[in-house]
This record gives structure tokens, sequence and C-alpha cells, in this order.
């Protein structure tokens, strides 16, 4: 692909994240061939698909953790694999689904990880860098636990650390990996919201992969819905939320009925 074809405008300027020509497979199984996709500033994007399905392959290959079967993957116009690790962390931010770490580490520490891509080589972080991470860390609802390392919390709490590591990060471009994992109902809800006000402040995008149809409905405005292997087509369905979330699409996606309500806040999907 020549990318001196992809330039940039006022009028019209190119997407935060885009992939052309993409083709992932997985298991002999073909998640998507020759695909284009455009994550556009203030965008917030859901990714639905049953267990298996290969959220995680697709949000890993989009974030240069794994190689693609063909194709490119450019973040803010640039092919992701010629970018530095650093310079890539400082423009993309991940959150993985295993909350595993190999060092021991306080709260605070963790957090101001996010600030490490911003630092220069044998920098130590500096008041601002930890007044970013004590806001973070006040936004999920952790600032008493600063001192606290982190093989002391729970899986919820977990969560919500990696959050605040990826506020402090401040990325344009945000891949989560099944952000409400580990969190309670009030925490889903509170934590997206702040996640995507961030998103919206900062004019960047997010993708992010769902279990809850009504997490979906609510946060994302575009949806891929990633159907069963035996499901014809040439790969994710894209789109607006309002086109894609209906019961014919939902029943396909995850081979179960599933029925949609109307209520004063909007609608609601529940399994039939």
């Amino acid at each position: 692909m020549n990318c001196d074809k992809i330039l940039p405008n006022r009028e019209n300027p190119p997407p935060l994240l885009a992939s052309h020509n993409l083709t992932v497979s997985i298991g002999g199984k073909t998640l998507c061939r020759n695909w284009q996709l455009q994550l556009k500033s203030g965008e917030i994007w859901g990714i639905l698909g049953g267990n298996g399905a290969g959220k995680t392959t697709l949000l890993h290959t989009l974030a240069g953790l794994r190689k693609a079967d063909q194709g490119e993957v450019l973040l803010q116009n640039r092919p992701l694999e010629r970018l530095k690790d650093r310079e890539r962390a400082q423009q993309l931010g991940f959150l993985l689904q295993d909350d595993s770490t190999a060092f021991p580490a306080t709260v605070l520490e963790t957090a101001l990880q996010g600030r490490h891509p911003h630092m220069g080589h044998f920098s130590w972080e500096s008041s601002e860098d930890e007044a970013i991470a004590m806001a973070a860390l006040k936004q999920v609802g952790l600032t008493d636990y600063c001192q606290r390392n982190i093989d002391q919390l729970s899986g919820g709490e977990r969560q919500r650390l990696k959050i605040a590591t990826l506020l402090v990060q401040q990325p344009k471009v945000w891949l989560l990996d099944e952000p409400a994992n580990h969190l309670d109902l009030h925490h889903q809800v509170s934590l997206l919201e702040q996640l995507i006000g961030s998103v919206k402040a900062h004019s960047g995008t997010l993708l992010m992969s769902l279990h809850d149809l009504n997490l979906a409905q609510r946060f994302c405005d575009k949806l891929i819905l990633l159907f069963p292997a035996d499901e014809k087509g040439n790969g994710p369905e894209v789109g607006d939320k309002v086109e894609l979330l209906t019961e014919e699409n939902l029943q396909r996606l995850y081979q179960h009925p599933i029925r949609r309500l109307t209520t004063e806040a909007g609608p609601v999907f529940i399994p039939a």
C-alpha cells in the first residue's frame, strides 16, 4: 500500500486508527478478509460476539500485538509496525483481559507506569506525573489504596487500577478487552462514563469488546459484529448501533433468541 495517498487535510482528517486490506485468521478460522476499518476522533466502538468469536484476537491485531495474515494497521496515518514501542505507547493504550503481573508494586507505582511512554530515558517520575496518577486513582476510587501492594487487591480493584493506568497514559486510541470484567454494576457504568468522557475530551477514539448488550447500547456509537464461523459473508459486520442492534442480528450472533424491549431509558436486550 502506498501511504503517500493518505494525506491529512482539515476538512477530512485521517482516522486515528485504520485497517487496510486486513486478513486475520486463527485456528483455521478467518475472522476478516481484506477488511477496511476506520476509527475516527470522538467515536466509541464496540465489538460483540460469542465466546471464541475472535474479539480478543482482533483487538490484539489492531494493537500490534499479533501479526495479521496480510494487510496493515495505521495509527494516526502511519503503519503501526514501523513505529517504535515507545512512540506507539504514546498514542495507543491497550487494556488486556489478563491481570497477572510479573513484579510486585504498589497501586501508585503501577498507575505511574502509564507515564513512562511520555518520559525521557533514565528519567524519574516528576511531581506532575504523580499528580496525574493520583487524579486518575481518585477517578476510579482507589486513592486510599495508593500504597497498598497490588497483590492485595480484589479482581474488581485490579480492573479499576488498569483503567486508572490507561487514564494516566492519556493515549489517543483506546483498545479495551472486556473493560467491564470483574466490575460491579455501579463501577461498570461510572468507569465507562469516565473513560468515554476522557476519550472525547481529548478527541480520541475507543474500541472495546463487550459481552453486555445493554452496555453496548448505552455507550457505543458504532459496532463490529463477529458472527459465528458458519455464517456466510466476508467478515465482521460494521455499522451504527441503531442499525445493527436488532433481534435478528443478535440471534445470529449468539445463536440464541434475544428480545428487544422499549423502556423510558431506551431499548434493552434480554435473552428470550
